[in-house]
């Protein structure tokens, strides 16, 4: 792949995702945070003159349309006031259509700010990494008590309103064996959907629990097995967001438009993640590598920092081209699923230098795509559709 057919297929996306990390405090003790304590100096949350800032170049973008999600750490720690001068600075300045997510860890409960936050129509997902056992295991408050019980909580006030809650899941090792019973138990919680997000060791987080870190056997064997419960179940819902995705791609034979990350292959110049002093990079997952900064709002306007010809954005294409060619050179048949890889798991996989290595869990995914290519090639029709 050439520099100009990368930079071609970057385009091929509308949508400017901005993600707004308000903070890298948080009131769990998660085993494998990568936010907590990754940012610079001693803000507690943005200053809101760059808010605004942030928040008016975000609608001056060439993008159509504007995602903005906001996390943490804890991103409720901000409290409502804060939420109020989002809603304000959003009508002041907004120029097209856009939309609001909060990930939250579900540990904080505070109706009046759940209140506001359903009027204005902000999305709201919590964590839950499995079964109460699993999820307490993994995500345990400061005290080192039990999480889920006020995770629970926090959904239950949110869907009674009316309103959904989805989740992310992370994977780590207490996961595996358990994918029928974690998939049992999601369906009772209401949900359409859930991501699964892998947790990958990587050495210089300064939260991590290497003990309970996937490998790339590991990634592939908690799919397959993921996948396999599913379809013994007749695909109900909540639906595995990855796996559909994979599904989907394999099915058409051609790339997934569904999302600008993991596997869209199309994040560089579409996702932006901001921290509180102004610092712009492509991932919330590279926050606190000096190398991976791209820019500072309060010097660069977002429209310039995403720009191919900025240097830093540059030099990221440069790298992503040479990762999609070692996949070429690999003579991979599922480039289209994988579009390259993840930038962040190509960081892992270079120790934190650059990201043009192949991505970290590239075995594992090729398990994964030829497991579920040969599967759906003997299922019948009707397994093939929801």
């Amino acid at each position: 792949m050439t520099r100009r057919q990368y930079i071609s297929r970057l385009y091929e996306c509308n949508s400017l995702n901005v993600i707004f990390q308000l903070t890298d405090k948080c009131v769990l003790s998660c085993k494998y945070c990568f936010a907590r304590g990754a940012h610079e100096g001693n803000l507690s949350t943005f200053q809101l003159d760059i808010l605004e800032k942030a928040i008016k170049q975000a609608f001056e973008t060439d993008h159509n349309h504007v995602v903005f999600e906001w996390t943490g750490g804890e991103a409720l720690l901000v409290g409502l006031d804060f939420f109020k001068k989002i809603v304000e600075f959003q009508k002041k300045y907004a120029t097209k259509s856009y939309e609001n997510g909060v990930q939250t860890s579900g540990n904080l409960y505070n109706e009046t700010l759940f209140d506001f936050l359903i009027e204005n129509d902000f999305g709201i997902s919590t964590t839950i990494d499995g079964t109460p056992e699993i999820h307490n295991a993994n995500r345990p408050t400061y005290e080192n008590k039990p999480s889920f019980d006020n995770v629970q909580r926090t959904r239950k006030y949110i869907m009674d309103k009316g309103q959904s809650c989805g989740f992310i899941s992370t994977i780590t090792k207490n996961n595996l064996g358990h994918e029928k019973e974690m998939l049992e138990f999601f369906r009772g919680l209401g949900s359409h959907a859930f991501h699964s997000n892998p947790y990958i060791y990587y050495s210089k987080n300064k939260v991590k629990d290497k003990s309970i870190a996937l490998t790339t056997d590991d990634f592939a064997r908690y799919f397959i097995a993921e996948f396999n419960a599913w379809i013994e179940s007749g695909k109900v819902e909540p639906i595995p967001i990855t796996i559909d995705d994979i599904l989907k791609c394999l099915k058409s034979h051609g790339p997934s438009h569904n999302t600008i990350c993991t596997y869209g292959g199309r994040c560089l110049t579409n996702f932006i993640a901001l921290t509180p002093n102004g610092d712009a990079y492509n991932c919330p997952k590279f926050t606190g590598s000096i190398n991976m900064i791209l820019g500072n709002i309060t010097e660069k306007n977002i429209k310039d920092i995403l720009s191919p010809d900025s240097p830093q954005m540059s030099k990221m294409i440069d790298e992503r081209v040479a990762a999609i060619n070692k996949c070429e050179e690999k003579n991979c048949g599922y480039f289209y699923i994988c579009n390259g890889g993840c930038p962040y798991h190509s960081f892992i996989a270079s120790n934190g230098e650059d990201v043009c290595h192949l991505d970290y869990l590239c075995d594992g995914k090729l398990l994964l795509f030829k497991y579920l290519e040969d599967v759906l090639a003997h299922l019948s029709e009707d397994y093939n559709e929801h």
